[in-house]
């Protein structure tokens, strides 16, 4: 086999490009700190490369989710607290025009003051966020969820849907509550059933609100104070014997008859607990119905014009005091309506919390596999460098030396 001068020094030259050629590489990695350049380095590792930083792109939009959950829920629970702030006031306000040491003048004034405590509930309740979106909607943010009609009525826009965000691959949270659910759907009464007076009653007797135990049975009931009470030689002589009541359901049938009255004194029947203040007349009657839904304004609202009424007479001051007492009773149903909301979004603000720090472990793990893929090993870098860089000058001197020999020196 014959070697030419020029087939050895084109060997030489190829021997020193490619040891050029690695060394540009690998200082190229010690520079860039990377591995790999081009997927056709190493295919496998490269496709691995893109699907790590898809997850940490995911995992930074879950966080960036959060993050706008936390503001999006913060803002509502300082609505709400402003809400329930507004409705401590108005209750403060209640107790104190029950009190019989008021008059028409001073109860009006209180009217107006939770007058305009019923603007600012219903500002808020159609309040925007930084969006412009209603908060309270629903799904239909660009529709003011509360206005008041002709009749003067509270009618709800938005509809009942609860808005969501991904928060990790596998997880949603809601992040606002309808107007529905925060101002409309509140149970009167106490939650099961709630109380009234006859419209002509005459008597002073005032009804508690009173509770419902396990054995309640839902029904409309009258408690109705008998028109005569029979003595044993058939007259009938009012005020000789104890004023007693009839208990009758929606069907006309009577539950119990005959029962003394007792200012105070528990009622109960069929699972109704109550009691009646004061005494009433004969032919008095008092309703006990199933709690329906109504909703916060209406509320506030029967609350003014019971304040606004003109009460000069004893009869229409027991009347008041009942208005005002299932008023204090509804309040106290709004109250912990709102209240329990709070509740749920403060368990949101907690999930989030909780979230948050599993989303950053996570990415702290993903990055560490990236780091492991795509970053540079520097002390194996640093020492295949020098000796990448030991070979490149090998091969210079070695081909300085042998450049100038040939065949045609020794002719």
């Amino acid at each position: 086999m014959r070697v030419s001068t020029n087939q050895m020094q084109q060997g030489a030259i190829d021997s020193m490009l490619k040891q050029h050629t690695k060394l540009a590489r690998t200082q190229q990695q010690v520079a860039t700190g990377q591995k790999i350049f081009k997927p056709s380095e190493d295919p496998v590792a490269a496709s691995r490369v893109v699907n790590l930083k898809d997850t940490l792109a995911s995992i930074d939009q879950h966080q960036a989710n959060v993050d706008a959950a936390r503001a999006r829920i913060t803002f509502t629970e300082g609505m709400l607290g402003n809400v329930v702030e507004g409705l401590h006031r108005v209750r403060e306000l209640t107790v104190q025009a029950n009190n019989d040491s008021q008059n028409d003048s001073t109860r009006s004034f209180i009217a107006a003051e939770i007058e305009q405590i019923q603007d600012e509930i219903l500002s808020i309740a159609n309040s925007t966020d930084s969006n412009n979106e209603y908060v309270f909607s629903g799904s239909l943010s660009a529709f003011k969820p509360f206005v008041r009609n002709e009749a003067g009525d509270f009618e709800y826009k938005g509809d009942e849907s609860h808005r969501e965000i991904q928060i990790s691959s596998t997880r949603r949270i809601t992040v606002d509550d309808p107007g529905s659910d925060v101002f409309l759907e509140i149970k009167n009464g106490n939650g099961v059933f709630s109380t009234f007076d006859g419209m002509k009653n005459k008597g002073s007797g005032i009804i508690e609100p009173g509770y419902a135990s396990g054995d309640y049975v839902s029904d409309t009931y009258a408690i109705i104070f008998n028109k005569t009470i029979s003595t044993p030689d058939g007259e009938s002589k009012f005020g000789e014997v104890p004023l007693s009541y009839n208990v009758v359901n929606s069907k006309g049938v009577v539950l119990a008859a005959g029962i003394p009255f007792e200012s105070e004194k528990e009622i109960v029947f069929n699972g109704v607990h109550t009691s009646i203040k004061g005494q009433p007349e004969v032919g008095d009657y008092f309703v006990v119905r199933p709690s329906q839904h109504q909703d916060l304004f209406t509320t506030l609202q029967k609350l003014i014009n019971a304040l606004q009424a003109k009460n000069p007479e004893a009869d229409d001051k027991i009347s008041f005091h009942n208005a005002i007492n299932r008023s204090l009773t509804d309040l106290t149903q709004s109250l912990d309506n709102i209240l329990e909301i709070e509740g749920n979004i403060g368990a949101r603000l907690n999930t989030l919390d909780r979230q948050e720090t599993i989303n950053d472990t996570y990415r702290l793990h993903v990055r560490e596999i990236l780091s492991n893929v795509e970053d540079l090993d520097y002390a194996e870098a640093v020492s295949r460098l020098n000796l990448e860089l030991t070979g490149l000058e090998a091969s210079q001197k070695a081909f300085t030396r042998v450049q100038d020999i040939s065949l045609f020196n020794f002719l």
